[in-house]
């Protein structure tokens, strides 16, 4: 069945896309978004957003692959984009565990990757590449390979804050809470925060451009986390960066960090790399946290990196 799309000015959707809606066993709807692959291409790359992103968002790297040759298949997460939402209230970014994400993604991969041409590579940004490194380590014939683009693989905190937070946050949720906002978490999207606020991008007109989305439609917007997201996270972070669990992962990967991320931990970035049997591990330059929102400089030095990865000559 075919599922909305979002569309405004100066964010054309990529030729040949279409949307549908996925079922869950639960009756839950994942929107999916897919672009065949051309007659000579390249294989099929997965593209995955982190927290509170939607695949309108994405519009410009999907073309950037269509480029490249790769078909490309995308989708919202549940509970954000027009995936249905997790709780009554759909600002809150709620998700009760991280294995509901692994779920809806094999469901996709089950019912939706048969149909698109190997080799099959994720790219995935923040929250998306947490879900992807638990991907690769339990599906390895799922993905060739992947790249990552800022992976939630720790959040950045100074050890006594995340000691507090993870106490607070464990109180909360014993208390019945999980479905609260984490203290100080609001119903306000992240891409109605003004420029001059934002911590995510640089690049002025590429969120004008997001800011006009969820203006187009307010459904895609998502608020502060839940204390129950952020448990999962947590609890999720702590297992993939056990130096086993990252050791067994044997697929080639390729981790950006942005140099100027207000998230993401920079350490754990590192310790990922020095882990994983097969990394490369690129510091992007003057980048906030969405590096492929970010200024053309930037985005080109992930691209560069994207595309040595793969072994594709120079565009």
């Amino acid at each position: 069945m075919t599922a909305p799309i979002v569309l405004v000015p100066g964010n054309p959707m990529p030729e040949g896309g279409e949307a549908r809606w996925l079922l869950t066993n639960e009756g839950v709807r994942l929107r999916v978004f897919t672009w065949p692959g051309a007659r000579e291409g390249r294989g099929t790359v997965f593209l995955f957003g982190g927290r509170t992103e939607f695949v309108e968002k994405y519009f410009e790297t999907v073309g950037e692959l269509r480029e490249r040759g790769f078909a490309v298949v995308s989708f919202d997460w549940r509970g954000q984009g027009l995936s249905d939402r997790m709780l009554p209230d759909g600002r809150k970014g709620h998700i009760d565990d991280f294995a509901t994400f692994d779920g809806d993604l094999a469901l996709l991969m089950s019912e939706v990757a048969p149909a698109f041409p190997k080799p099959w590579v994720a790219l995935a940004h923040s929250m998306g590449g947490q879900i992807l490194i638990r991907a690769a380590h339990d599906h390895p014939e799922w993905f060739s390979r992947l790249a990552f683009s800022a992976p939630m693989l720790g959040l950045r905190f100074s050890r006594t804050a995340e000691r507090a937070i993870r106490a607070l946050v464990a109180a909360l949720h014993a208390a019945g809470l999980a479905g609260r906002y984490v203290p100080g978490g609001k119903p306000k999207a992240a891409d109605e925060t003004p420029f001059e606020e934002n911590i995510l991008t640089s690049d002025e007109k590429r969120y004008a451009l997001l800011q006009s989305l969820v203006r187009a439609e307010p459904k895609l917007g998502l608020g502060g986390a839940t204390v129950g997201w952020l448990r999962a996270a947590f609890r999720s972070i702590d297992a993939t960066s056990a130096p086993l669990y990252l050791a067994d992962i044997k697929a080639p990967i390729l981790i950006c960090q942005a140099e100027r991320d207000a998230l993401i931990a920079a350490s754990a970035l590192r310790h990922a790399a020095t882990h994983l049997p097969a990394c490369d591990l690129v510091p992007i330059a003057d980048a906030k946290h969405e590096i492929l929102i970010e200024r053309d400089p930037a985005r080109a030095a992930f691209w560069q990196a994207f595309d040595r990865f793969m072994g594709i000559s120079a565009q």
